[in-house]
């Protein structure tokens, strides 16, 4: 249990209530022993050099010793180390010994017990119990109620003083631990929501371009052996594209590994994807057989980068889904419309006449159009029309 108490925010005393034995005997009686030692070499100085009266040293000494003594076992037993201490002292002063710096060690024996954090109460009532008793026999000793009574009262104010200050330190000291751990707690808990945004924004554009670069492969493949006994030109031009597509979605993959391991070995990737290279992800679809229309601004390419990086993977998605899932005939029309505060996408595809109903499924692709739509603050429709599938995409410009 003591373990748990390491930090450099826990005073000592925050160990004290611990079950087990804080510290080996040699240790826990090396303290005592030195103070004992210190207060009575002083009691011998008195009885040589000052001339002090009262019991003889052989009756004082022991009666020291014991009073520090009884302070060793305080880390697990305050109350009865104290009591003992000043049971000592009491017999210290009963003999007729003048009260001194024997004092120490029930005062001593108080802090243990007020450090021990028992109820405020409880170490209260001890204190008055042992100061009354230390004053009653000193004032019986010494015939002097004043002196005792000022005994009291010094011991009083002080237990009070002592009891306030270690309060107030052990409210501090729990105060900064339990601010140090919700920080602790608190970046914790940001690296995890920052490693799992990383990688859901590598899992997002992996299975963008991985989904897009085979979409557009297999139907360049489908082409291929299509033509490839009848038309062997068009064979070698869909052969040529998809090498294309393929370099391409290796250099973008290798990238995306490279910031996920965090190696900074690969090398740097082609800008991000912008409003700029939709024309060219749109001839690339015509190429695979796909008809598209496209409708586009100059305005629209004003946006910001990270605007226009969202729009062109929502554009892509959205073709390679019509390509993937439309039937033979599918026809497609894709718009970018510069909006008040923002940029609207639309992607809309036209099935051939007596082709089923078209159905949307909240797949990986419309929840990652939806991701980056709503990182941006913006907003996306994904509907099923009679004869095709709509895609509106609102993104704000002033967005996150």
């Amino acid at each position: 249990m003591d373990h748990q108490y390491q930090g450099r925010h826990f005073p000592p005393w925050a160990r004290q209530r611990s079950a087990g034995w804080p510290r080996p005997w040699p240790v826990a009686l090396l303290g005592p022993l030195l103070l004992g030692a210190v207060v009575t070499a002083i009691t011998v100085a008195e009885h040589r050099w000052v001339g002090r009266t009262g019991p003889s040293l052989g009756a004082e000494l022991p009666l020291v010793l014991l009073a520090f003594l009884a302070l060793a076992p305080r880390w697990r037993w305050p109350l009865p180390s104290y009591a003992g201490s000043t049971a000592a002292v009491l017999l210290y002063l009963g003999i007729g010994a003048a009260a001194g710096p024997i004092l120490l060690a029930p005062f001593w024996g108080l802090v243990g017990v007020v450090a021990s954090g028992v109820d405020w109460w409880r170490w209260a009532l001890a204190a008055g119990l042992a100061g009354a008793a230390m004053a009653s026999v000193h004032g019986l000793q010494s015939h002097n109620p004043v002196s005792a009574s000022v005994l009291l009262a010094a011991w009083m104010l002080c237990a009070a003083a002592l009891g306030l200050v270690l309060t107030v330190r052990r409210r501090f000291a729990a105060e900064v631990a339990a601010r140090a751990s919700w920080v602790q707690r608190s970046r914790s808990e940001e690296d995890a929501r920052r490693l799992a945004e990383e990688r859901l924004r590598i899992a997002r554009e992996v299975h963008d371009v991985v989904g897009h670069s085979l979409a557009v492969i297999s139907l360049q493949a489908g082409v291929a052996e299509h033509l490839v006994d009848t038309r062997p030109h068009e064979v070698r031009q869909a052969v040529s594209a998809i090498r294309r597509v393929s370099r391409q979605a290796l250099g973008e993959l290798r990238a995306e590994l490279a910031s996920l391991r965090g190696d900074g070995s690969a090398e740097p990737i082609t800008p991000p994807p912008s409003v700029r290279d939709v024309p060219g992800l749109v001839a690339l679809m015509r190429e695979a057989g796909l008809d598209v229309d496209l409708e586009i601004t100059a305005a629209a390419e004003s946006v910001p980068a990270v605007v226009a990086a969202a729009a062109y993977r929502i554009v892509q998605e959205s073709l390679t889904n019509t390509a993937r899932h439309a039937p033979l005939g599918t026809t497609a029309r894709v718009a970018l419309r510069p909006r008040e505060g923002g940029l609207e996408v639309e992607v809309v595809d036209r099935e051939p006449a007596g082709s089923p109903p078209p159905r949307v499924s909240e797949g990986h692709g419309v929840a990652g159009m939806r991701e980056r739509a709503t990182a941006l603050g913006g907003s996306l429709l994904v509907e099923a029309q009679e004869a095709g599938v709509r895609v509106v995409a609102q993104l704000p410009v002033g967005g996150r």
